[in-house]
């Protein structure tokens, strides 16, 4: 195989498994309502937790995984977060009843922590700095046709029993786990030292209490989330000191020293802030007042991310060229259009209201999802997975807000989809306000950190 064969190769492997993982996100939603029916009395606070192990359990372990693979080897990590995650899809299917499934679940959440930030980190190593963009366009894409096509793959499956849902992962990850043995790279640059084991649960514990916090923000009672969500921002802190005084952190401060990184966190933070905002409103939108089934509602959402998935390749391409600040400043905009389009146009017209909605978001992901996720390759080579696993955190923190202050405002006003609107275009005007200091070419002066080959 050649050099160039092969670098698509791998790119094809770890975005197959990076598919996998994101679509468990997604593929739930839909099937809620049939999981509550087969585990009744069960109520949907209880069944929830389906969804919501994984989200949290997925967010709090990005980082320390990012840590372990860096120090160990992405290779080896990669294959072992494959095949737990795997294991647990084929226990998912399986499980006799709600606390096996949930627990199950958190155990694909472990796998999936370990899948995400390998897979970039991985994909960025392989290809040289010339066709990173391209790379990370192609990577992007599946991420965003996974999250989109997660409800309509769902609805599809769910017809025929939920346990199809997680049963379809099983042959798809153990197709990409053999590939994976074969195509990934024995040999590789990591981090040399030790786990820092105190700066793993400080970062468990603020990731995790954090987004327990605002995933439960609107079923829970003020009393319960508040002292929640002040201790995962109490460890925060402590996190933030702890980097600053330990000899080697989970998250070395060298990669919030360049700017590119820096701003690029907060990008991606905002960016899915507003993305989960604009998907869960828009679905809300069709399935409440617009009184669509959620199949019909989950085809409605589909141009979105199939416009994104064709675009996100062209657009890697593009940032190759121009730079992340340029594929930033022309995405951002139409973000903002796809906010607008809602927030003015009047009726119920899906032509009119949701569809150039969709077609815009589409054509904005595209352009912003391979550039924020390029800000990885700023990072020093033997970080490419903790940095990867920054800004996934960074992705899974946003977007937990974004669901998080849609649902607070609408149980206060059921109607006022305006403010879902206003909170895209906001977001729109951040993430781009996050490219306009930072030089296209910020990555041309970090210096590669020492390492070890692996």
């Amino acid at each position: 195989m050649t050099d160039t064969a092969r670098r698509w190769a791998v790119l094809a492997v770890v975005s197959a498994a990076q598919f996998l993982a994101i679509l468990d996100l997604w593929v739930v939603n839909i099937a809620l309502p049939a999981l509550g029916r087969d585990f009744a009395p069960a109520g949907l606070a209880q069944v929830s937790w389906i969804l919501n192990g994984y989200t949290i359990v997925l967010a709090a372990l990005l980082v320390p995984a990012g840590q372990l693979a860096d120090s160990y080897g992405r290779r080896r990590a990669f294959l072992a977060g494959l095949a737990v995650f795997g294991a647990a899809s084929l226990g998912c299917a399986l499980a006799p009843d709600l606390p096996v499934l949930v627990a199950c679940r958190v155990v694909q959440a472990v796998g999936a922590a370990v899948v995400l930030p390998t897979s970039l980190g991985l994909a960025l190593a392989a290809f040289p700095a010339r066709q990173r963009g391209a790379a990370v366009g192609t990577w992007a894409a599946v991420g965003a046709v996974a999250a989109g096509s997660g409800p309509v793959l769902g609805g599809l499956l769910v017809a025929g029993s939920w346990r199809w849902i997680f049963l379809v992962g099983v042959p798809l990850a153990l197709a990409a786990l053999v590939a994976g043995r074969a195509v990934l790279p024995r040999t590789e640059v990591v981090r040399a030292g030790r786990l820092d084991v105190r700066g793993v649960l400080l970062a468990l514990g603020a990731t995790g209490l954090t987004c327990t916090a605002l995933t439960e923000a609107a079923a829970w009672p003020p009393a319960l989330v508040a002292p929640l969500l002040a201790g995962g921002l109490g460890l925060a802190g402590a996190f933030a000191v702890h980097l600053r005084r330990h000899p080697d952190p989970v998250v070395p401060p060298r990669l919030f020293a360049v700017r590119a990184f820096r701003t690029g966190v907060l990008g991606v933070a905002a960016y899915y802030l507003g993305f989960a905002t604009l998907l869960l409103g828009t679905t809300l939108l069709l399935t409440g007042p617009w009184h669509w089934s959620v199949l019909r509602a989950a085809a409605g959402i589909a141009p979105g991310p199939l416009v994104a998935g064709l675009v996100s390749p062209v657009a890697g391409r593009l940032l190759a060229r121009t730079g992340r600040r340029g594929a930033i400043l022309v995405g951002a905009p139409l973000f903002a259009l796809a906010g607008v389009v809602p927030l003015v146009a009047g009726g119920t017209t899906y032509a009119v209201v949701v569809l150039p909605s969709m077609v815009l978001w589409g054509v904005a992901n595209g352009f912003l999802q391979p550039a924020l996720f390029a800000t990885a390759g700023v990072v020093p080579p033997g970080d490419l997975a903790v940095g990867s696993a920054v800004l996934a955190t960074a992705r899974q923190l946003g977007s937990a807000v974004g669901v998080a202050l849609l649902v607070a405002v609408l149980g206060a006003r059921p109607a006022a989809f305006g403010y879902a609107w206003l909170v895209v275009v906001g977001t729109a005007v951040l993430t781009a306000a996050t490219a306009i200091p930072v030089p296209d070419r910020a990555a041309s002066r970090v210096r590669p950190s020492e390492g070890a080959t692996r």
